[in-house]
């Protein structure tokens, strides 16, 4: 059975449901993306319903339970993500007006739906279960790859203000991921990828694994090709008109483990944030406060 008969089953049979697997049947048809990914009592919760009313209506349309019906979502998402020219396409095919004020509107909308969903149960677990594994690791490697580069740029480039073990995964000069060569049992590899999923990040995914490598992945469903290997599997929505797959749920990530880090670190951590400051400050990086930038042009006549 795939997801358009599952819809249709709804439909037909929606009239005849009480009024509580109504209420689930319509956040099944409103929320797909939900079912496939969120859990029954994430799902159940969301909806304002008990766990078993998502069971119920599972059975009512022919499944012997949730996880059934959860896999023909599944499924669905897995085969659901245009290329990138359709979602172009799209964009242009706005008219008007439509393509400035209601853009901004939807752009906003659906980057507070993905944030929202954050808060949901499961991702709160995963969280703490990522922060707990990264505060224990003997080294973090991080890779990101194409539109997920910032998000693990950033991740790497805030924990080393105050951790001394960790390092991006960038493949620059072509290296690939030879750092990975180094890892050792213990160590922890952080991984940011979404669909289209990059071969190379899955390959970092795959290595680290069997290196015995824990494995921490912010990704966009249960079925990405990461979670198999993830002992901390971070699921993000994802959903934007854009042109890519928004990237502002997985900032969101990076910067929460960052803050649960710091928070849990103790006077260690403060320390080493006090000393990369006092760095940074003797290094001149950033524009003191009150002093303007150098014209880089002298003001004597020669």
């Amino acid at each position: 059975m795939d997801k358009a008969t599952v819809d249709r089953l709804i439909k037909e049979k929606f009239v005849l449901l009480p009024p509580t697997l109504q209420r689930a049947a319509r956040y099944a048809i409103d929320n797909p993306r939900a079912i496939a990914l969120h859990s029954m009592r994430t799902v159940a919760g969301n909806a304002g319903l008990q766990s078993s009313a998502m069971h119920r209506l599972a059975r009512h349309l022919g499944f012997d339970g949730y996880e059934s019906l959860r896999n023909v979502y599944r499924e669905w998402l897995s085969r659901s993500a245009g290329p990138f020219t359709d979602r172009a396409t799209a964009l242009q095919q706005r008219k008007g007006r439509d393509k400035t004020d209601t853009l901004i509107s939807e752009m906003i909308a659906a980057d507070s739906n993905n944030l929202h969903q954050m808060s949901n149960a499961d991702t709160l677990a995963a969280l703490r279960t990522a922060k707990n594994r990264l505060a224990t690791s003997g080294h973090i490697y991080t890779v990101g790859l194409r539109s997920l580069f910032p998000a693990a740029f950033y991740f790497n480039y805030a924990c080393s203000m105050f951790m001394r073990n960790t390092t991006l995964l960038s493949g620059t000069g072509g290296i690939s991921f030879d750092e990975l060569r180094h890892a050792r049992p213990g160590d922890t590899l952080v991984i940011f990828s979404y669909e289209p999923y990059a071969r190379d990040a899955l390959s970092a995914a795959r290595f680290a694994h069997e290196q015995g490598l824990h494995i921490v992945a912010i990704t966009d469903s249960v079925i990405s090709p990461v979670a198999p290997h993830a002992e901390a599997l971070i699921v993000v929505e994802n959903t934007t008109p854009s042109l890519f797959p928004s990237i502002v749920p997985v900032m969101a990530i990076a910067q929460t483990l960052v803050a649960m880090l710091v928070a849990d670190g103790g006077r260690n951590s403060l320390g080493k944030i006090r000393k990369s400051e006092t760095q940074l400050r003797d290094l001149q990086i950033y524009v003191q406060p009150g002093k303007s930038l150098p014209s880089g042009k002298s003001h004597h006549r020669p």
